[in-house]
């Protein structure tokens, strides 16, 4: 016993020295498209390129697969994937649907209604247990188009179940809302963040949910923030708005008619003028793109503080100042952090569970680390961190490098490259991942969760405690060592060297996962 259990302490010391060396790593994938998705442990990207494909790249295994478009106007989209590869997105049909990798087909997920013609599978938790989106359509002949925001649980029969958010019938001035757009969802499927759009299309807000074990409930935080004023000091605002006929009489080619017309321009110019400087604060929030930690702890968008100014005639308002900067609101505590410093070159693109910002502006990709007020470049980033030279990875004649994604513990980086030729001419392109050391660590905690289901290693021989299949063995730096798809009670493990491994199968209908160690 003494043994074994010194040659486990000296397999740990091994393992803890092999981490401790381990330098960050490029992979490139194969693909020049821009990345939509990651898993929540940063083993599977995909993305898409409109009407042509999408694919979805292993990072582990270094994979990619590609699936091709039916048709010429086809919009299928890949838009996000779980840790375990599902991908979700839209359909060739331009429904919220699954793609089946193995039959390379779209599964639909389940609508209410009959007359929905549209709709999107946004984001998946990582277990894959929930699936937020929305859909659209028809539902009365008698009125316009109506979008849903949604929910899809999965099932213990394996299915998914339609679930409506609420749809508030007014939007934050009090009018009729125009339509929600839910973008986001955390981890554990108890916060969305979307995006309200005001009844004229002219605003848009961030809306959260929340979910409290028994029903959602929805808030718009920065309302209050970018208007001074509720929905009445809007109603009279909008009472107040000068109406085009009562001033424009003449039909257009008369004498009079681009009189009538500045006559208009003027007045109405004036009214909006005194109405934003009134109504509207001069702070926004952007939501689109919305960018929320996989967490569901930061939000992480752009704010930009404005002034606008007029004089007597003047025609349109005049922008006199604009300053646009990075925040982030933690949806924990309703904390804003402002980096008022970062007042250019910096878009958020993606945030971390820790807080960590990235973003590019189309040149360099930029990080904001968390719990520093400054942006850095990536490579100036990797330098000082890991004395990692990224430029020595990529072409020698890379001019660019844009920012796609991050994985939630910042262990994975996604960008892409672009290189020139001497002419000037975009010479390739291609998507990266940027191992970072310990980035194995997240799939690793995946694999390692408590179960009880008996995994147990008896000599050469690995035993469940019922029917499996599917069987993946991993050793503890992240690699797979072992696969067996058919069904077995046992499996035979005598080709293995001596160390720990981390074993992975489907028994039943869920996934069971155990550490063993062969002496």
């Amino acid at each position: 016993m003494k043994k074994k259990l010194a040659l486990a302490l000296m397999l740990s010391a091994a393992v803890f020295s092999q981490a401790a060396e381990e330098k960050p790593e490029v992979v490139f994938t194969g693909t020049p498209w821009s990345t939509m998705g990651i898993s929540g442990n940063g083993r599977y990207i995909v993305g898409t390129r409109q009407y042509t494909e999408a694919y979805r790249f292993d990072v582990q295994e270094g994979r990619l697969f590609i699936a091709k478009t039916t048709g010429e106007y086809d919009d299928m989209c890949f838009a996000d994937v779980t840790d375990e590869g599902m991908i979700v997105g839209k359909s060739s049909d331009m429904l919220p649907a699954i793609y089946n990798t193995a039959t390379n087909e779209w599964e639909h997920l389940p609508v209410p209604y009959a007359g929905i013609t549209e709709g999107y599978a946004n984001e998946v938790t990582p277990d894959g247990k929930t699936i937020v989106g929305y859909v659209m359509g028809s539902i009365d002949p008698t009125k316009p188009y109506t979008v849903f925001p949604c929910i899809w649980r999965l099932q213990p029969d394996g299915t998914y179940e339609y679930e409506d958010l609420p749809n508030p019938d007014t939007d934050f001035f009090g009018t009729k809302t125009q339509f929600i757009s839910t973008r986001t969802i955390s981890s554990d499927g108890n916060t969305i963040v979307g995006v309200m759009v005001e009844k004229k299309g002219r605003f848009y807000q961030p809306i959260i949910y929340r979910y409290n074990g028994k029903e959602w409930t929805y808030e718009m935080p920065f309302v209050e923030l970018t208007f001074n004023g509720g929905p009445q000091e809007y109603a009279n605002w909008m009472s107040q708005e000068p109406n085009m006929y009562d001033y424009i009489t003449v039909n257009p080619g008369d004498p009079e008619y681009m009189d009538q017309v500045e006559e208009y321009q003027a007045i109405y110019t004036k009214w909006q003028y005194d109405f934003w400087t009134a109504f509207r604060t001069g702070f926004e929030v952007t939501s689109v793109p919305v960018i929320t930690s996989t967490n569901g702890k930061w939000l992480a968008p752009m704010a930009t503080e404005t002034t606008w100014g007029w004089k007597e005639g003047d025609l349109t308002i005049r922008q006199e100042s604009s300053k646009s900067y990075p925040i982030l609101y933690n949806l924990e505590t309703g904390e804003i952090t402002k980096f008022e410093d970062i007042t250019s070159g910096f878009y958020t693109y993606g945030v971390s569970n820790d807080g960590d910002m990235i973003s590019s502006d189309g040149y360099d990709f930029y990080i904001k680390p968390a719990g520093e007020t400054k942006k850095i470049e990536l490579g100036d980033w990797l330098k000082r961190e890991y004395g990692f030279d990224l430029r020595s990875e990529l072409p020698s004649n890379t001019e660019f490098i844009d920012c796609c994604t991050v994985s939630p513990d910042m262990k994975l980086i996604v960008g892409c490259y672009r290189s020139v030729t001497p002419e000037g001419e975009l010479d390739s392109k291609e998507v990266f991942c940027i191992k970072l050391p310990g980035f194995l660590d997240s799939i690793m905690e995946t694999l390692n969760t408590p179960t009880n289901t008996s995994i147990v290693l008896a000599g050469n021989e690995l035993r469940f405690g019922a029917e499996a299949e599917d069987v993946c063995i991993y050793d503890m730096g992240g690699k797979q060592v072992l696969s067996h798809t058919g069904k077995v009670n046992t499996l035979s493990v005598a080709d293995l060297c001596q160390g720990v491994y981390v074993v992975k199968a489907k028994i039943g209908n869920e996934i069971a996962t155990g550490k063993v160690y062969k002496f």
